[in-house]
């Protein structure tokens, strides 16, 4: 008796039944000689099967027959099973006769987690994959020349452009192997702008501006209106630098940041001298954010007011009813009223110098 399995791309499984008759000890070969595989993958496709004399049927593991077609598929052999290897018999029978042959199904090779077309934005990339299925695996990524290892389960590399690459993982036991793909797409990073650095006065608000993205984050959240803003209100107390995170619609982010300064609280000469020159020829405010100014009172040495005004900005030109003040000290009283309506009282000595 001699039967087989032929070894073309679509394996043929060829059983001979010689004159009808089985005898034992005697040897299942492929049809060039060689003994007939045990040992089939998972993942192998289905077989055609044929027996000499034709006319007979098959059974057992993984066998399914449509018009008249005889087909084993090792998937279907193994099917719902979690334990591997995994024996099983595929037997023919004609004219009252069968023969069969022990077989063994392999594990399946399944790269596990399935690998999932990603993104990169800037080029780089990192692939890391794995088997559902203990054991020794060989791994081998291609395309090689774009990625720093193309042997282990995690690799590395830079694109310029849109890129598939594939994954095939052979069981080091069996030889069976499994495949997987991906495809990393190099996405456009936002070219995010914002603001230049701005000096405000003390307690005044200032709008930050930012664009070139679809989202924004904007951190730290102190003294803004709102951290998810293009442009959000920002109302700083002290010198701050706020950084803003702007995102595009394919999650690529770009980084910015804009500082906040403000200006000396309060800035009083401690001196001038009103002689028409133009330098340092009146004492007034300079440099700070007020709301109101209540009182801006002058007073000579002896506690005499000598001048009072509600513009701060103009402040005293050194006259005391239409005539130039004396040269020496002075004093000054000023009550400003701020944005939250907190009024601050600010005294000092001042010298008139002539």
């Amino acid at each position: 008796m001699k039967y087989g399995i032929a070894r073309p791309a679509v394996l043929i499984v060829i059983f001979l039944l010689s004159g009808y008759t089985l005898g034992y000890g005697q040897a299942i070969t492929y049809t060039d000689g060689s003994p007939i595989a045990t040992k089939y993958c998972y993942q192998d496709t289905a077989y055609g099967l044929s027996g000499i004399p034709a006319g007979g049927s098959f059974s057992g593991c993984g066998v399914t027959q449509e018009n008249g077609v005889w087909t084993f598929n090792p998937q279907l052999a193994a099917e719902g099973l979690s334990v591997f290897p995994y024996q099983c018999a595929l037997k023919y029978t004609v004219n009252g006769q069968t023969v069969s042959r022990n077989l063994l199904i392999q594990k399946p090779v399944v790269v596990y987690p399935p690998l999932r077309d990603s993104q990169t934005c800037n080029g780089y990339l990192h692939l890391q994959t794995g088997t559902l299925y203990a054991g020794a695996y060989q791994y081998r990524w291609e395309p090689g020349a774009l990625l720093d290892r193309t042997d282990t389960s995690v690799a590395s590399g830079y694109i310029t452009g849109t890129q598939q690459f594939r994954i095939r993982v052979t069981d080091v036991s069996s030889g069976c192997t499994g495949s997987d793909s991906i495809t990393v797409f190099v996405r456009p990073v936002p070219e995010l702008t914002v603001s230049a650095t701005q000096t405000i006065n003390p307690r005044e608000n200032v709008q930050l501006q930012a664009s070139g993205a679809a989202s924004y984050q904007w951190s730290p959240a102190t003294w803004l209106d709102n951290t998810r803003n293009a442009s959000p209100m920002a109302s700083p107390r002290t010198p701050i630098t706020y950084t803003v995170v702007g995102a595009n619609e394919y999650g690529c982010r770009d980084t910015a940041r804009v500082s906040i300064l403000i200006r000396e609280q309060l800035f009083l000469p401690n001196a001038f001298s009103p002689n028409g020159d133009g330098l340092n020829d009146r004492f007034a405010i300079a440099n700070y954010g007020y709301q109101e100014v209540k009182a801006f009172r002058i007073f000579n040495r002896w506690g005499k007011e000598v001048f009072s005004t509600f513009d701060g900005l103009a402040g005293w030109d050194g006259l005391y009813n239409g005539n130039p003040g004396d040269a020496g000290t002075y004093f000054y009283h000023i009550e400003l009223s701020e944005r939250d309506d907190e009024v601050k009282t600010f005294r000092g000595e001042l010298l008139l110098i002539r």
